[in-house]
């Protein structure tokens, strides 16, 4: 799952997005405040799950929403989910994510900035699985529909 809030929701759908299309893997994007409406029960912790922890990318950003994206990746990490947090305070991610992303701060701007890190993260999936980024299979370049 990748999960954010105001700026960050549209980011995070993207960020699924990438994941999908370049590392042929399972990947949803949800608004924090959602994450209580299903996600909950996919997750698996490592002694429970077949490959591991379910891994959740949070995007917790130093604005309104980081109270309750910073609640959301408590209640996924006390469920045992692997929490990569990417923010622009290093310091909203303490005690959840010893080695957090950190972008920097441009105001509402800032959810943009975790574009790259999540692209790079799909990137670098990819080439683990040995899967070629540069082509996706079953997706055009250009669509040409008359």
């Amino acid at each position: 799952f990748v999960l954010g809030k105001g700026y960050g929701e549209p980011v995070a759908m993207e960020g699924a997005l990438k994941i999908k299309e370049m590392c042929y893997l399972h990947a949803e994007g949800y608004s924090g405040g959602a994450l209580k409406h299903g996600p909950f029960a996919l997750i698996e912790s490592d002694e429970n799950g077949k490959k591991g922890a379910t891994p959740i990318i949070m995007l917790i950003f130093d604005d309104e929403h980081a109270h309750h994206m910073r609640t959301a990746a408590e209640e996924v990490k006390a469920r045992g989910a692997d929490v990569i947090i990417i923010t622009d305070k290093k310091s909203l991610a303490e005690g959840l994510d010893e080695n957090p992303l950190v972008i920097p701060s441009n105001g509402p701007l800032t959810a943009l900035g975790a574009v790259l890190p999540i692209q790079l993260l799909a990137f670098e999936l990819a080439m683990l699985r040995g899967i070629n980024p540069d082509t996706p299979r079953n997706l055009a370049k250009a669509v040409t529909v008359d």
